[in-house]
Order: structure tokens, then sequence, then C-alpha cells
């Protein structure tokens, strides 16, 4: 049978002095709010309440995912920690003598939970923060930032160079498990490395001749990439013949090498339309993490961002209330007509003032934000302005809203310093979707802790 919360106290921990196992007021405050049992709910949706051995109880598991965004330590730091603190042993409901989980129960809960999971126990904190009459859903800001993947800067031939290595490796684990494979496949390495170093050298000559020798050797690349997908191409039908004696794990490592095959043809498909100046409309900028893309905001210090980009709706008092993450570059303006959508349902209501920079602005926002009989649309007209547009836009409402609109910049701010999404640690879209949710969910909780407390 699964268990909630781990109630039972040790003799341990009832012999501590009042004074070492009083918690601080802020995580006092947390703690009472994430005993709410709405919030507890996404997690124990994906227990069987009577199957399987007992897991880690779900009050343990969110304190615990509270923690690591908070301080923004790694699955291992985070234990460490909790077992060397005794206000962090309280807080996460683990006594004295218990014995604390191992770091990777928190990647399986991630993965388990996934985006919806966590943005529904965001939801579930945003009502919770409406009832308790904290945010009432009468103001509505939403901006968009990127968070940035774990990679390195992309180019054509550090990504063949990536490809081509990943491919010969899992090739490699992939051989030593066939009976009867084919000959072992050829590790290129220093061929690429040698073209690699060869094009630093030519970049140093800073004349037009030195592009065009950059692409041939890129060529050189995509040709050598060509030769190792065929070979690994051979290796694989050789497994497929043996698939039926093969076990799980070797069905597996066929998978993989699949997956990296077809990445290792998307990049040379890349490399070849870039030399033929040809538009590439969705660029893969890594093969660690194949769903990041480029991405344009038009800063002047980082004109092109790789990663995901990210709209972050508000409410009063600086609380997230929605989020969504996209892959790609898609027009802000496509996303207020449906965090609108989503603010209704929420709230039960529309906003009293919709506040947005010029980037949101387009004829059917205008007109849908009129329909829904918003009294203060703060929305900024693109392009040149009639007359009575600009009357409109200097009005004190309007400009109140739209000063209240730039306090949005600094919770983005804050988001990205303190709670990880200046550049996310997880690769892939779901990972990454996750880890911005929890984040925002160590946020929300930690600023409605601070009103609490002031």
């Amino acid at each position: 049978m699964q268990h909630v919360d781990h109630e039972q106290l040790d003799f341990l921990t009832a012999a501590m002095p009042p004074e070492v196992w009083t918690m601080p007021v802020e995580l006092a405050a947390i703690d009472h709010l994430l005993a709410d049992p709405a919030i507890l709910a996404p997690l124990l949706a994906n227990l069987d309440p009577v199957r399987g051995r007992p897991c880690v109880p779900a009050a343990q598991v969110l304190r615990l995912l509270y923690l690591k965004e908070r301080y923004q330590l790694s699955d291992r730091d985070l234990i460490q920690e909790v077992s060397d603190s005794f206000h962090w042993r309280q807080f996460c409901h683990f006594g004295v003598a218990d014995a604390l989980p191992h770091p990777s129960t928190l990647t399986y809960w991630r993965r388990r939970l996934g985006p919806e999971g966590i943005l529904a126990i965001n939801r579930a904190v945003t009502a919770r923060l409406q009832a308790d009459k904290v945010i009432r859903g009468r103001r509505f800001r939403i901006d968009s930032t990127v968070t940035e993947a774990n990679i390195h800067h992309p180019t054509d031939s550090g990504l063949l160079g990536d490809a081509i290595r990943r491919v010969t490796r899992r090739a490699r684990r992939l051989h030593t498990i066939i009976k009867e494979a084919p000959v072992p496949v050829r590790d290129r390495a220093r061929s690429v490395k040698r073209r690699i170093l060869e094009i630093g050298k030519v970049l140093k000559r800073r004349t037009g001749e030195a592009v065009a020798e950059v692409r041939r050797i890129t060529e050189e690349l995509a040709r050598i990439g060509v030769a190792q997908g065929r070979a690994v191409g051979r290796l694989i039908d050789g497994a497929k013949e043996q698939i039926a004696v093969l076990d799980q794990a070797a069905a597996h490592r066929v998978a993989q090498v699949e997956e990296a095959l077809q990445d290792l043809q998307t990049v040379i498909r890349q490399s070849r339309a870039a030399t033929a100046g040809e538009r590439i409309p969705d660029r893969m900028v890594s093969v660690a993490d194949p769903d990041a893309r480029p991405i344009k905001k038009g800063k002047l210090g980082t004109p092109v961002q790789f990663g995901y980009k990210v709209q972050i709706m508000e409410a009063e008092n600086g609380f997230v209330t929605d989020y969504s993450v996209s892959t790609g570059n898609p027009p802000d303006a496509d996303a207020l007509g449906p965090a609108l959508d989503r603010h209704r349902a929420q709230f039960g209501r529309d906003p009293d003032i919709v506040a947005t920079d010029r980037g949101y602005d387009s004829a059917r926002n205008q007109q849908d934000c009129q329909d829904r009989d918003i009294g203060t649309i703060a929305i900024p007209k693109r392009g040149k302005k009639s007359g009575a547009r600009i009357a409109a836009e200097r009005k004190p409402a309007f400009r109140r809203a739209q000063r209240w609109r730039a306090g949005g910049e600094g919770t983005i701010s804050r988001l990205k310093r303190k709670y990880g999404l200046r550049r996310s640690r997880y690769r892939g879209y779901d990972a990454v979707a996750t880890g911005i949710g929890l984040g925002i969910f160590a946020h929300n909780v930690r600023r409605w802790a601070q009103r609490q407390a002031s």
C-alpha cells in the first residue's frame, strides 16, 4: 500500500531538543502550504494505491523537489544536504534515524510526472493562492523569454563531428553484444579531429577564400559521415537478423543506434543545404539535445539563442499563474488568445487589465480582448500609429498598466537568476519543460511563504 506522507516519529527524533528541531519561519510556512491534499493529488495520481512496493511518500518527494529547485542543487548534493541538516530533515518529514532515498529516485519521479504532472501541481498551487485570496485574477500580463539549452555553440563542422562520434560510440556498444556481427565499425575520430583543427587554422586567415575553404573541409566531414552511416547501416541490418534472439537491452541499443544514425543524416543534409545557400527552416543545433532550436529575440548581446521559448503569465503580486514551453520561435501574438482562455478556466473570469509588450499586438488579439469585455487593454500597437491610437496609448489607465507590465521583466530575471530558467541542465523537451515547471513552482511557493512571514 502506498503512503501519502511519513508521519511516524522515531525515538531519536522525539528526543531532540526543540531549539534544534524547530524549522525557520519560511520553511514552516512552505510546509503548511504543501500539506494541501490538492497539491499532492498530481503525485498520487501517478501511483497505484494498492499494487506495487511502497515508494517514497508523495509529500516527501514534493518537498525534496522544492529544495532542489530553490537552491539549484543536483540530486546527489540535495540528498547529502538533507542528510546533514536537521531543519531540512524535518521539512522533508524524515526523522533523525530515517534513511534517505537514493538520488535516482528524484530522476524517476521527474520522468513519471513529466510536463503535464508538474503543470497540474502549479495549477493546484494557483488554486490554493486563489482560495486564500492572495491572487484574484483581475490583472494579467504575459511576456516571453528563452531558456537556453546546455550545449556548445553549434557549427556545421562541430555538429558533424559530434554526430559521427555519437554514432560510432553507440555502434561499438552494439557490436560487442552481437554474436555474428560484420566487420567492426571503424573509429573515424582522428579524421574528424584533423579536419576540425584544419578549419581553425583556415579561419585565422580572415580572407574571402577562407569561407570557401571551410565549406570544402565541411563537405569532407559530410562525406566521412556518409561512409560511417553506411557501415553502421550494415551493422544494424546484421543485428536485426538476430533480433529474435536478442534480449530487450540489445533491442534498445539497436533503437539507440538507429536514432543516432537518423540525427547524423539530418546534420549532413543541413550542412549541404548551408553550402548550397538554401534556407533551413527547422535547424538542429545539437545532437545531445535534438529538440533545441535557434531563437532570435532581437537582443544586441545575444542575437541568436539556442534553446526553448517560454511564455510567462502573471497575475497580481508577481505570482506566475501559467506558463508554456515551445520548441522553435513561434510568434508571441499567437500565444495571447490561448493564455486568456486558460486564465478564464483557472479563475472563472476574464481579467480587468491585460498588459503586454508590442510583440503581442495583432488585429485579432485587439478584437479578442474587446469581445471579452476587458476594461483596460494595454497592448501597444506596432508600426505607424494614427492620432486616435496615440491618444489612446497616452491615457493614464494605459500608462499605469504598462508600468505594471514592466514588473514582469523583474519576475523573469528572478526566475533566471534563482530558479534555473537561464540555462536548463536537462536535455530534451519533456525534461526541460519539467525543469521549468519545477522552477516556477519553487518561485510561487517561496513568494507565498515570504508574504506570510512578513
